[in-house]
């Protein structure tokens, strides 16, 4: 990524404490005091590709919520995909870091916070609570869905900590344990009948191997026996996002790996079943942030 790249994603990205300071004991010792659990707190909107190498935060989680676009993270080779409206957390001292080193443009909330296991004082909560949110952690999926309304308690977080209010250090401790607590209780959402959902899975697994061929919603619809309209209904609700940005996205991905065999950009967008390369570019560039000769030369650099 280049300098003027770097400038113009500062633009969009905010952390408190600010990263040149290495603590918020240094940035705000007060703050500090009332909220000792809080480690880093950011908010970032990207248009461009921004790099996320491999990394780990010790003694602390770190959790994610994904406001806008699409991310894939990878974990001692496993990757877990998400989309908007989902949470995705590490544990303590856990490696991991976007695919290829660089997440795809999105816009993302994201909070790491001390181990509760490690302190007994945790958000002043009594041992019986805490133990609770121990069990609680313990217990999430890699990704999960999140309160619709997640984004605005994060930008309301935000607000209170720019504040100059005498009251903002008590209001920025509750605010924060109040976004934790709710990504702890499930969403209640409609399900998706069963057996249909895993039809639905399998079915778009089997044409993932093949993301050269160019499957419409009739033909997805018609292999799982529903209406068209519906179909794209169950498959928002299962994958979070349309059928036609889900298989760009595998057709991007497997684009990826080709690249880095070395091939030229036009026998990738061939094998792929782009009509032209031009075309493979633009869809390239709308979900990585770069051109597939710009994004090659970042991975290479890396």
């Amino acid at each position: 990524m280049d300098k003027s790249t770097k400038r113009a994603a500062a633009l969009t990205r905010w952390v408190f404490p600010p990263e040149s300071e290495p603590s918020l004991q240094e940035s705000d010792p007060t703050l500090a005091r009332i909220i000792p659990e809080l480690c880093r707190i950011g908010h970032q909107k990207y248009t461009e590709a921004f790099q996320i190498p491999l990394h780990r935060h010790e003694h602390a989680y770190e959790f994610v919520y994904l406001q806008n676009g699409s991310v894939t993270w990878e974990i001692d080779g496993t990757l877990f995909p998400m989309s908007a409206g989902q949470w995705f957390y590490t544990r303590p001292g856990e490696l991991h870091k976007a695919r290829y080193d660089y997440m795809e443009p999105s816009q993302i909330w994201w909070v790491i916070i001390n181990d509760p296991e490690n302190d007994p004082n945790w958000f002043r909560l009594n041992e019986a609570e805490r133990e609770i949110i121990i069990s609680r952690f313990h217990r999430l999926p890699r990704i999960f869905q999140g309160d619709p309304r997640t984004h605005e308690r994060f930008a309301h977080l935000k607000t209170t900590l720019n504040s100059d209010s005498p009251d903002h250090l008590l209001f920025a401790r509750y605010q924060l344990m109040d976004i934790i607590l709710r990504l702890l209780q499930p969403v209640t959402t409609k399900k998706v009948e069963p057996e249909l959902r895993e039809t639905i899975i399998r079915t778009v697994q089997e044409m993932t191997q093949s993301p050269e061929m160019r499957f419409s919603v009739a033909d997805m619809a018609e292999a799982v026996r529903v209406s068209e309209s519906y179909y794209f209904k169950l498959f928002n609700e299962i994958f979070g996002q349309s059928p036609s940005t889900y298989m760009d996205r595998i057709r991007i991905e497997r684009a990826c790996t080709l690249l880095k065999t070395g091939i030229s950009v036009t026998e990738t967008a061939l094998e792929l079943g782009f009509k032209t390369s031009q075309h493979f570019t633009r869809v390239f560039k709308k979900i990585i942030g770069s051109s597939p000769s710009e994004w090659r030369k970042m991975v290479s650099d890396n």
